[in-house]
């Protein structure tokens, strides 16, 4: 009797199993799907987006008590626009600078981000140092 081959997406000269490479796979530019890279002048970031209330205005206190122990002088704090909360109505983003201006022994100040760095979906933070 004959020897049996394997069956599956396997490459039959080698034996081995698994995904075949086609020309269709080779061709992708990944370079479409890539994020722009991060503006080197832009100060670090604190991420609160997809949090809730509770919990992002836990990790802003932490984080920038962080920074200010780092001597760390201005933070960009990326809290959304809220285009996928309810009636697409930003949540965090009032709450985020009302709390900034509740804590003057920490903050500073704070201001709108500049559209490269997030407009109304985030603030730039001044630290007290």
């Amino acid at each position: 009797m004959g020897r049996k081959t394997p069956r599956g997406n396997g490459d039959r000269t080698t034996g081995r199993r698994g995904k075949r490479r086609s020309i269709r796979y080779d061709a992708v530019d990944e370079s479409i799907n890539r994020r722009p890279a991060r503006d080197p002048d832009a100060p670090p970031e604190i991420h609160l987006r997809k949090l809730r209330v509770e919990e992002a205005l836990a990790r802003l206190e932490a984080q920038l008590r962080a920074y200010q122990r780092q001597k760390r002088r201005e933070l960009l704090v990326i809290h959304g626009r809220g285009h996928k909360s309810p009636g697409q109505v930003a949540v965090l983003g009032p709450i985020v600078r009302d709390w900034c201006d509740e804590h003057p022994a920490l903050v500073l100040s704070w201001r709108e981000a500049p559209p490269k760095w997030g407009g109304a979906g985030a603030i730039v933070v001044t630290l007290q140092i």
